[in-house]
Formats: structure tokens, C-alpha cells, sequence
């Protein structure tokens, strides 16, 4: 009986089997053609179709599972002198389905920045790099080159890449495309997380059953930290809040307005209360916020907009409420003034 539970303990410490890691992007068999940013601005290059094996299908559903890029390619070579590319993965749709000239994108995470040499031979190599980036269903690959790399394949006509010129910004709201181009050669490999930690669970993370823990397995691994929200403020037209770790953020935003005192609470003036002793209330106002990042540690996003405008002269009340999965929940409510 004490062997069979000693094997049963040794077993309880085995990382759980995971999926095998999948792999998207382009096929990465054609050499560049183009470096699909205008002029030498720098830009972002957002794949939102690509070809796919065996007959080039083309296919806009991005990463067809949640995991953590361990490994990226590129297709790519630069022009006179030695350049870099940037890898991103980020949101992309198209807001009319018939006008395929644009589309809408935000950045949702960013990856190493690796460096691009100068091919004098025709034939561009595939060159892979390690990773550490986590991507959701449905993202799509990215780059940012520099203005000497190519790492565009451009002659069939088809639009498979959108062009954002400047270069998109993590942290800020969707933004429209500058012009289009085709198939960016990037592809990924992305491994499964299975317990959330941000490290793929075959290369990164020898435990994938214990977030926290990317060695080998603990039999009493440390509980996770509670979730605590600190830290929060506003200024130079930044909100910033601490996470104790990973959790969903929502914000709400309320302006201070003028009111009236009814039975012991501050209300929206009315005719039938015009007479009641003036108060100052806040009330919720619609607002477009960036999508709030809720990496543990500190996050920054801009100040949201109305109706496509900066916030008006006035004091402000911000709520920031973070939520596990599990749905515990913790806020801070900061004030403050748009002069």
C-alpha cells in the first residue's frame, strides 16, 4: 500500500499531457517582393488573409487556437543596409465586407524585434526566432520593419495585408488602415497554456499544470497572490493601475454635474425640484476606451474620447474593476479634472 501511494505521489507531479502546438501564417513559399509600407515611414503590417496548404485557399480566421507564440519566421531581407522587424499580434476586421481596400486594427501584444540582414542572392532563407508572446483565437501576425526590409510577396493582385501607417500602438484604440498590400510572410508556431501562466507548455513551461511554476512540477505549490488593484491614477492624459496579477479590467467614467438635494440624495435637476438646495452628483457618461490591458504589474491606457473628441473641461470620476475567472472582483475609484 506505501509503494502504490509513493507512485501515486509521483504521478500527482507529472505535467498533464498537452495538445500538440499548431502552426499559421503564410506558407513562407515565395521570396518577398516588397517592403508593403509606403515610402520609408515606418508602418505596421497587419496579415488578414493568407494562403493556406494545400491549394492556397486563402483563409481570415488568424490563430485557429489560444496559446503563447514560442517560435516566429520570416520571409524577409533588407535593402542596402541591415534592418529589424518587430513581431505584434493584434485584432483585425474589416467594417464593410465589400470594400476589401480596409480595415480596423488594434495591437494586442508585442513581441521580440529581431534583426534583418542584407541577401544579395535572390533566394530569401526562412528565419526563425524564439518567442514569448500569448495570442487568442482569432488574432492575427503582425510586423513592424524597419525602412530597408522587405517582407511583402506581391504579384497575384489578391489584398491580404493591411497597411497602418503610422504604426499601430499597444494600448490604443482601434484605428483605421492607410492602404493594403498582400501576403506577409510571417508564420507562427503556438503552443497550448493550459494553466494560464503565459508560457507555452511544451518548450516554456515544464509544469503546465501549476500557474506560476515553470520548472518542474511542486507537490504544495504556493497559492496564486490575492487580486489587488492599486496604484490607480490619471495623469498627463494616462490611466495607470497596478494588477497583483492577470485578471479582465472594465472602467466606467462618470462626469460631475449639478444637482438637487431630494430626501437626502443628490438628483438630476428637474422643474418639480427646482427649488431643492444645489448639489454636485456624477453621472455616467458614454465613452470609447481603449481596450484595458490586465497584465499583473502596471498598465497604462489614454484617456478615452466622446463621440470622437477629448474629454470636456470638467471633474471626473474613473472606476476600475478587475475580475478573475473565478469572479472575484476588485475597484478603485479614482478622481479627477480635464482643465
Amino acid at each position: 500500500m506505501r509503494a502504490m501511494l509513493a507512485a501515486f505521489g509521483v504521478l500527482l507531479l507529472v505535467p498533464a499531457a498537452s495538445p500538440a502546438a499548431t502552426i499559421f501564417g503564410s506558407r513562407l513559399d515565395h521570396d518577398p517582393t516588397t517592403r508593403g509600407c509606403t515610402a520609408t515611414d515606418a508602418c505596421t503590417l497587419m496579415s488578414f488573409i493568407v494562403p493556406t496548404d494545400p491549394n492556397g485557399d486563402p483563409d481570415s480566421g488568424g490563430s485557429p487556437v489560444s496559446g503563447v507564440i514560442t517560435k516566429f519566421r520570416v520571409r524577409a531581407y533588407a535593402v542596402d543596409v541591415a534592418g529589424t522587424v518587430t513581431l505584434r499580434v493584434g485584432d483585425i476586421s474589416r467594417p464593410n465586407p465589400s470594400d476589401q481596400n480596409t480595415a480596423v486594427a488594434t495591437v494586442a501584444g508585442t513581441g521580440p524585434t529581431v534583426p534583418i540582414p542584407v541577401i544579395p542572392d535572390p533566394d530569401t532563407p526562412v528565419r526563425e526566432f524564439d518567442a514569448h508572446l500569448s495570442i487568442k483565437q482569432g488574432q492575427h501576425l503582425a510586423l513592424d520593419p524597419s525602412a530597408s526590409v522587405n517582407a511583402v510577396y506581391a504579384s497575384s493582385g489578391n489584398k491580404f495585408t493591411y497597411i497602418f501607417q503610422p504604426p499601430l500602438v499597444e494600448g490604443q484604440g482601434a484605428r483605421g488602415s492607410s492602404d493594403v498590400t498582400e501576403e506577409l510572410l510571417a508564420q507562427a508556431t503556438v503552443e497550448p497554456d493550459a494553466d494560464g501562466d503565459g508560457f507555452g507548455d511544451e518548450t516554456q513551461d515544464q509544469c503546465p499544470s501549476q500557474a506560476g511554476t515553470q520548472g518542474q512540477c511542486v507537490s504544495n505549490p504556493p497559492p496564486p497572490p490575492a487580486l489587488t488593484l492599486g496604484s490607480a491614477g490619471v495623469s498627463a492624459g494616462k490611466i495607470a493601475y497596478t494588477l497583483s496579477r492577470e485578471a479582465k479590467v472594465s472602467l466606467a467614467l462618470a462626469k460631475r454635474v449639478a444637482g438637487r438635494k431630494v430626501k437626502g440624495r443628490c438628483v438630476k435637476p428637474t422643474r418639480k425640484n427646482r427649488r431643492k438646495k444645489r448639489c454636485q452628483r456624477y453621472a455616467n457618461i458614454k465613452v470609447s476606451f481603449a481596450a484595458a490591458p490586465g497584465a499583473a504589474g502596471t498598465n497604462t491606457l489614454p484617456l478615452p474620447k466622446r463621440n470622437g473628441r477629448k474629454l470636456a473641461r470638467g471633474s471626473y470620476r474613473l472606476t476600475i474593476t478587475a475580475t478573475l475567472d473565478d469572479g472575484t472582483k476588485a475597484s478603485a475609484t479614482v478622481r479627477f479634472r480635464v482643465t
